[in-house]
């Protein structure tokens, strides 16, 4: 009898430490963190407040995400154009999208825009990112969502991941930020020029390549001197 007793403190004893051990894992376990960046929204903010939109997206992501959480994806939103009932995609816009499909743990998703009795009309990514911010909520396939826009437009889909348990973040300039926005998330991150320090594309030494160019045409016209002067020569 005194042996079943001790046997049956044993298991619950067992028990107990396991489910400890699991708290712990759960606590000490990296949140996980998922990007949703309203592009056409960030391209204008940068040029506005830092006079250049070039960045370099995997870290821009990184920073946002920070050491002590793990980023599982980058979603890049954006627009296609469409003329005369036909989607196309400019030249320039076809070599950043392909760049962006390059990077790992970056999914871009393109909604289109029109013109609409002269002015142009965005179809589309708003729905796509407030659809992927729930599914992904539902799917529990984040702890953390950052948002990068302002718009106020996505505060409903952010009270429904809310109610998911998830935490939203929105991060935008300051004056880019809605109050709706604001008010729903969990946190806002109020970005600066600083911020983007090191986050940008580097550029092509232009220096090296003038000097070359001055260097070649210095030679050509050297060249041309000095056959000027053998013809004066033989003349």
């Amino acid at each position: 009898m005194f042996l079943k007793k001790w046997h049956h403190i044993q298991i619950k004893f067992i028990y107990i430490i396991l489910q400890i051990q699991l708290m712990f894992s759960i606590f000490k376990r990296k949140k996980k963190v998922m990007i949703f960046i309203d592009g056409s929204n960030l391209y204008h903010v940068l040029l506005k407040n830092c006079g250049r939109s070039d960045l370099m997206f995997s870290s821009f992501g990184e920073k946002l995400t920070g050491r002590k959480r793990t980023l599982v994806k980058i979603f890049y939103y954006n627009v296609r154009q469409e003329l005369e009932g036909k989607i196309k995609i400019p030249d320039e816009q076809k070599k950043f999208l392909s760049s962006l499909h390059k990077l790992k743990k970056l999914e871009v998703k393109l909604g289109i825009w029109k013109e609409q009795n002269g002015s142009i009309v965005e179809k589309g990514v708003d729905v796509l990112l407030a659809t992927d911010l729930v599914l992904n909520a539902v799917k529990n396939n984040y702890d953390h969502a950052i948002i990068v826009s302002g718009d106020g437009d996505f505060f409903p889909a952010i009270d429904a991941v809310k109610k998911e348990g998830k935490r939203v973040e929105v991060a935008a300039f300051e004056s880019n930020i809605s109050k709706e926005a604001s008010e729903s998330a969990d946190k806002v991150l109020k970005l600066k020029k600083s911020f983007f320090n090191n986050l940008w594309m580097p550029k092509r030494n232009s220096k090296k390549y003038s000097d070359k160019k001055k260097f070649s045409s210095h030679n050509k016209n050297s060249k041309s001197r000095s056959s000027n002067k053998k013809r004066k020569l033989l003349v």
